[in-house]
């Protein structure tokens, strides 16, 4: 069992073995909070959903456009390949046109990819919670422990002075 500390919206933003955590505000209104997880190989690409534990593998990603722009790379990379490929008078088989031909075999067009079912079957939707619906409220009491003892908690020393 993991601990794991979750925003509001099940996105977790740290990962340690129990007895491992750090002060934070765990007040009521904290949009932190630190939860057990009960898989000892959860990553920090996993969410919190309704009170489930969703691996990437099991989430819809539905954006194959996004993919294909990540595939294709930043817009001044493709420039700078174009522009080499035309000094060159390379434009059949330049680099530019090999780089876009990868990415248009390599991922699926958004029409391909909805076409076909066995996209979908099985994957869970990811719906974000929110700050009045944390993701915490969806878990049994005993994956929240209240944490009142940290292995390096802070001190803080108050120091009064007095005028002589």
């Amino acid at each position: 069992m993991k601990r794991v500390l979750l925003d509001f919206r099940g996105v977790i933003n740290d990962i340690v073995e129990v007895g491992d955590e750090f002060e934070i505000y765990d007040g009521p209104d904290s949009a932190i909070k630190w939860c057990l997880c009960p898989h000892d190989d959860v990553e920090d690409t996993w969410h919190l959903i309704q009170g489930k534990w969703i691996r990437p593998e099991d989430k819809l990603d539905t954006d194959q456009n996004m993919r294909r722009k990540i595939a294709y790379g930043n817009i001044e990379e493709q420039l700078g390949m174009l522009y080499w490929d035309i000094v060159n008078n390379n434009l059949e088989n330049g680099s530019w046109v090999n780089k876009c031909r990868e990415v248009k075999e390599s991922v699926m067009s958004q029409r391909e990819w909805e076409a076909d079912p066995s996209n979908i079957e099985g994957k869970i939707k990811l719906e974000f919670h929110t700050e009045k619906d944390p993701c915490w409220n969806y878990l049994p009491a005993e994956l929240i422990p209240r944490i009142t003892k940290f292995k390096n908690s802070t001190v803080y020393e108050t120091e009064v002075k007095t005028q002589e």
